[in-house]
């Protein structure tokens, strides 16, 4: 049996759209289970969160992240803990950030309304920018810089990769080195995925 070019090519293409069939089911299910294991994680806070008073809930998450280790989420180990310095009360992630945040006073409350700010200008981003921006955490040319600490983060495109700064004065140098940039952005990324874990919450890695 002769097979004919229009044969091939109907071959090929039916191949082809199995194919791309295929690569969607499967993007759709990593997709799922991505989004599952969010879900998971916001539930777990939000059983956490459930067990302070009303008005120790509203300010836990408003402020989101511990002043101690600003990549762990309040209630993502166990239910946050209040300090109160100079008459402020404030929440760190757990037990062992108690001593250093009362040590730290001043710097532990600027550090608690950096991140209630940042959190409020973060919260007005769509929900894949906010995800995008809270694992960055800091400009990725102002590496001191908590995102939304001075106004909503800035968002720009570096070839097929979007990278978040703080502020439009920062967009100059970052498109002026792309590479450089993408490179500091990604080892941000990094490090929030490392500091972010409870079970690596070391003393060495609090940041004011």
């Amino acid at each position: 049996m002769t097979i004919t070019r229009p044969q091939i090519r109907l071959t090929l293409a039916l191949a082809l759209i199995v194919s791309s069939f295929s690569s969607a089911i499967a993007f759709a299910d990593e997709k799922q289970g991505h989004d599952h294991d969010a879900m998971k994680a916001e539930m777990e806070i939000s059983k956490s969160l459930a067990t302070l008073s009303a008005a120790d809930r509203e300010q836990a998450v408003a402020q989101r992240y511990c002043p101690l280790m600003p990549y762990s989420r309040l209630g993502a180990m166990d239910p946050p803990h209040k300090v109160v310095i100079d008459g402020t009360p404030v929440f760190v992630c757990c037990e062992a950030c108690i001593e250093d945040a009362e040590a730290g006073g001043k710097k532990t409350l600027a550090m608690a309304m950096k991140l209630t700010k940042a959190s409020a200008a973060i919260a007005k981003m769509s929900a894949k920018d906010r995800a995008a921006a809270e694992a960055q955490k800091y400009c990725a040319i102002a590496n001191k810089n908590l995102l939304g600490s001075m106004k909503a983060p800035i968002k720009i495109e570096l070839g097929d990769k979007s990278v978040f700064l703080c502020c439009k004065g920062c967009v100059a140098k970052a498109k002026a080195n792309p590479a450089a940039t993408l490179a500091k952005a990604e080892a941000l990324i990094k490090a929030g995925k490392h500091k972010g874990h409870g079970d690596d919450h070391a003393h060495g890695d609090h940041k004011q």
